[in-house]
């Protein structure tokens, strides 16, 4: 783990640690948009403001090479083959490790390129206005990634292990759980990936017609 400056209120946390199975090869590195997907995502949680732990575990170095030039700090994550949730775990221990006051964590996933920055920080503002509110993006009616998880979900966060995140988790905690209706699109598969491309590029194009 590289050296990380202690004191946050909220640090984002960035899972990149998968093998991309059906994906084929590792898709933290797909280019989307001339560049990495994770380097991509890096730098929408960069633009918050907010420091920033990247989980790496398969093609680690190739991956920590993706984000060089970026102020992102990984974690290694020797685990990274039990699945998701032993992911999540090591980045919410990295978090209590190198920001011990941080208030709360923004986790978020590798491959959902099509993230802003603009709807991230209505997470961050709306964690202002509640601070103990769990705030969820919002997966046809069910609570996922990303996920801003207050300070006092730490230290069961931090045990968890395996290849399932926390998403049965986040229906059992009822109101606390609000969703935000965020851009989520998965790239799971090369043809997931078109769509995101095709998307992009469509949405250049109506922006240089303005």
């Amino acid at each position: 783990m590289s050296t990380a400056p202690s004191g946050s209120g909220t640090v984002a946390v960035l899972l990149a640690a998968g093998e991309g199975r059906r994906f084929g090869t590792l898709k933290q590195l797909a280019p989307v948009a001339g560049e990495p997907m994770v380097g991509r995502v890096a730098r929408t949680l960069l633009d918050l403001g907010c420091p920033l732990l990247v989980v790496t575990g398969a093609g680690g170095d190739a991956v920590a090479a993706a984000l060089t030039g970026l102020p992102a700090h990984c974690v290694s994550n020797p685990d990274w083959r039990e699945g998701l949730g032993a992911s999540l775990g090591a980045g919410i221990r990295a978090v209590r490790e190198c920001f011990p006051d941080a208030r709360a964590a923004l986790v978020c996933l590798a491959d959902h390129p099509l993230l802003d920055a603009r709807g991230l920080q209505g997470m961050l503002d709306r964690h202002a206005q509640a601070p103990d509110l769990i705030i969820a993006g919002d997966h046809a009616g069910r609570p996922g990634p990303p996920v801003l998880f207050p300070a006092d979900c730490f230290p069961e966060l931090a045990a968890w292990r395996g290849a399932q995140g926390a998403q049965a988790w986040l229906r059992q905690q009822g109101a606390r759980v609000e969703r935000v209706p965020l851009d989520v699109t998965d790239v799971d598969t090369p043809a997931d990936l078109e769509r995101v491309q095709r998307q992009l590029a469509q949405t250049r194009e109506r922006a240089g017609t303005r």
